[in-house]
């Protein structure tokens, strides 16, 4: 029998290895400030993407007074200069890890816009151009919180979108769309995307500061007045996101694979309800110890 040369043999091992990373491993590596008890730093090393039409007013500051970088345009070129500028900028709080808070055209194409008319602003980006665009500044796990964003990764649109696809989500591309070049090598790139193991509808919730606990709001005041932010009433956050800084066993994730299917499955107002109580009340925790933390620093003194 022909054996394989070592360094062949351990390189398949790692790439078997790879495949099969758990959830919870894939999030211990790309979000592992979700595990800590500080809450302004809940965000280190993590940018957020939003499509406007999934947000709300001043939405960033929210996540920014987390510790989160955020951006929010219809325009992947300005969110892109952002990413960029940002990680030149914080060269101690780099943004390792981006979570894109956008939408998935039914698995034709990574969208954002600012709405549903024709001419409204929006442009497209494919997976492979956003891994090839974000690498050089040091960003190595996109994480898709989009609707269906298996099917982003099937061959035929990986690299480039196909402006023609007949769908009906897939609106004029008025800020343009972001293909890979030719140069774009994916088995080379030290870029990792995550997707849901399942096609699905991703839900985004909208909640207010007031549903927040006293003692949360205040600790969020508290962060936000320290990275100079004025806290908005409101706030937009999708379930996916929720469930990962949770580590909610519901959660499944995986790399390397695409789904064809299209599914118009969706979690129940019940579910939607519970995910957002949790997220609630896991943000008051954090708040709590946090003010225990700093009471007993107090007292040592």
């Amino acid at each position: 029998m022909k054996r394989l040369p070592i360094y062949v043999t351990l390189l398949l091992l790692a790439l078997s290895a790879s495949a099969a990373d758990s959830t919870e491993v894939l999030l211990a590596k790309a979000w592992p400030a979700a595990k800590i008890a500080n809450m302004e730093e809940l965000g280190t090393g993590i940018g957020i993407v939003f499509t406007p039409d999934l947000s709300v007013k001043d939405n960033c500051r929210f996540f920014e007074s987390l510790g989160f970088a955020c951006f929010e345009s219809a325009d992947w070129l300005e969110i892109l200069s952002g990413i960029h500028a940002y990680n030149i900028d914080h060269p101690g709080r780099r943004i390792r890890t981006l979570i894109l808070e956008t939408h998935g055209t039914n698995g034709n194409g990574l969208k954002v816009q600012t709405g549903k008319k024709p001419e409204d602003d929006r442009s497209y980006i494919s997976v492979a151009a956003l891994q090839e665009m974000v690498e050089p500044v040091g960003v190595r796990y996109i994480i898709i919180s989009a609707c269906n964003s298996g099917r982003l990764l099937r061959p035929e649109i990986y690299r480039k979108l196909n402006p023609d696809n007949g769908d009906k989500l897939f609106l004029p591309a008025t800020r343009g769309i972001l293909d890979a070049t030719d140069a774009f090598d994916a088995k080379r790139t030290t870029v990792t995307v995550i997707t849901p193991a399942t096609s699905h509808i991703e839900t985004t919730l909208v909640g207010s500061l007031r549903e927040l606990a006293p003692e949360t709001r205040a600790a969020l005041e508290a962060a936000a007045k320290k990275r100079n932010l004025e806290l908005p009433k409101q706030f937009a956050v999708s379930e996916m996101l929720i469930q990962m800084l949770l580590r909610d066993p519901q959660l499944q994730l995986r790399t390397g694979a695409h789904v064809e299917e299209l599914s118009k499955v969706q979690t129940t107002p019940e579910t939607s309800e519970r995910i957002f109580k949790a997220f609630v009340e896991h943000l008051g925790t954090l708040a709590t110890r946090n003010a225990t933390a700093a009471a007993n620093a107090v007292a040592a003194r």
